[in-house]
């Protein structure tokens, strides 16, 4: 086990010297030791020994013949051999032979034998941990192979509504998928141009940010941050279409129609912009950097259709409210605002949001100037109060 401490064979004919290794490797190991080299391949071949520290001139037998054959009982067993042998050629040769880890001079240097001695126990874990993961794996890759004969004897519409809800519960509303599910053929888009509302996220002062955060942190915050900004898309049935570095391209209104997809794309975007501000607050706390977005929101006709195979399919949308949401999204620095929308968004969703004119500026790469609109926030909902009676 690792907790325990490790074992080590010390094999010498000179008791002095047994008890000089013994006296300075049994504080840090189980030591076991014996004169006689036929005993030492027993003891070998009835306990777990990590290492074997063996004497190279031994009555009967040398040290190489020895650890040669420990191959047979122990094979795991970390060989070391002591030896004042100076006919390089041949010593090396038997080395070789015996699968021998290291060799030592004598007279030792007590620090360099603890070192190699530790190297030693440490190549015996390893290749114990090495065989089991060895097991484990094999276990794992039977469990596996048995998983497999499982799905292959499925029912071929249950292993499609798996596969199909694997794909779209990245990028689509838990409710779309259900949709979906049940109606594929909402996904067989033929490339037709359909009314949505395009929402351009983006993170500011991001290159800033990675080049002063450690890319473990930066890892954490983006994971966090693009599951709540996910969470909060679907909330309001949005579609997922992009993410990329920092940005975030979502539709509303491309798979489950338009009727209200700019109320909710500007819903998202409000809930947006709360849920990393909470998570600002959050991390502030904890001493962790934080940033801020701006979100550009444009709506118009799409050309939106899906290609790939049976297999596995991808929703691909143009048109000019694709190019427009993200310009509008580089004047938020500009403006100083953290949500603009469109005229065309603006419209649909003028009566339930306060907003800040912000004129018709000329957008980079459209011909077309477009009014915009800071959204300030949702209106709070009027109740009707009744007179006296």
């Amino acid at each position: 086990m690792m907790g325990e401490p490790a074992t080590v064979l010390l094999v010498d004919d000179e008791p002095r010297v047994l008890d000089s290794l013994e006296a300075m490797l049994g504080m840090d190991y189980r030591v076991l030791r014996t004169e006689h080299p036929p005993t030492a391949l027993e003891m070998l071949a009835g306990e777990r020994v990590a290492v074997v520290i063996s004497d190279q001139r031994m009555p009967g037998m040398l040290g190489t013949d020895l650890l040669s054959q420990s191959l047979e009982v122990s094979p795991e067993t970390v060989r070391i051999l002591l030896t004042a042998f100076t006919d390089a050629d041949a010593l090396m040769a038997s080395i070789n032979a015996a699968n021998i880890y290291h060799f030592v001079l004598k007279p030792w240097d007590p620090k360099e034998l603890l070192h190699i001695v530790g190297q030693g126990v440490q190549r015996y874990r390893l290749g114990e941990e090495r065989e089991r993961l060895v097991r484990d794996l094999a276990r794992k890759n039977a469990d596996l192979e048995a998983a497999l004969a499982d799905l292959r004897a499925a029912q071929d519409h249950v292993v499609r509504e798996t596969s199909l809800r694997t794909q779209l519960q990245r990028y689509v509303s838990p409710r779309l998928v259900d949709m979906a599910v049940a109606n594929p053929a909402l996904l067989e888009l033929p490339g037709e141009w359909r009314q949505a509302t395009v929402l351009f996220a983006d993170i500011r002062g991001f290159t800033r940010l990675i080049e002063t955060t450690r890319a473990p942190v930066m890892i954490r915050l983006l994971n966090e941050y693009f599951n709540r900004m996910i969470e909060v898309i679907f909330g309001h049935h949005g579609t997922v279409e992009q993410l990329i570095g920092d940005e975030i391209v979502a539709l509303f209104g491309v798979l489950e129609g338009a009727e209200d997809a700019a109320a909710r794309a500007v819903g998202a975007a409000v809930d947006m912009i709360d849920g990393v501000r909470h998570l600002a607050r959050r991390w502030t706390e904890t001493g962790l950097p934080a940033f801020d977005i701006g979100i550009g929101l444009s709506s118009g006709k799409v050309m939106a259709g899906t290609i790939g195979s049976d297999r596995r399919r991808e929703l691909i949308v143009v048109g000019r409210p694709m190019i427009a949401a993200a310009r509008i999204q580089r004047m938020t620095r500009l403006f100083g605002a953290h949500i603009i929308a469109g005229e065309e968004t603006f419209r649909q969703v003028s009566d339930s949001v306060s907003y800040r004119e912000l004129g018709t500026p000329r957008l980079k790469g459209l011909k077309e100037r477009t009014g915009l609109y800071e959204i300030l926030g949702k209106k709070p909902a009027v109740t009707a109060v009744s007179g006296p009676a």
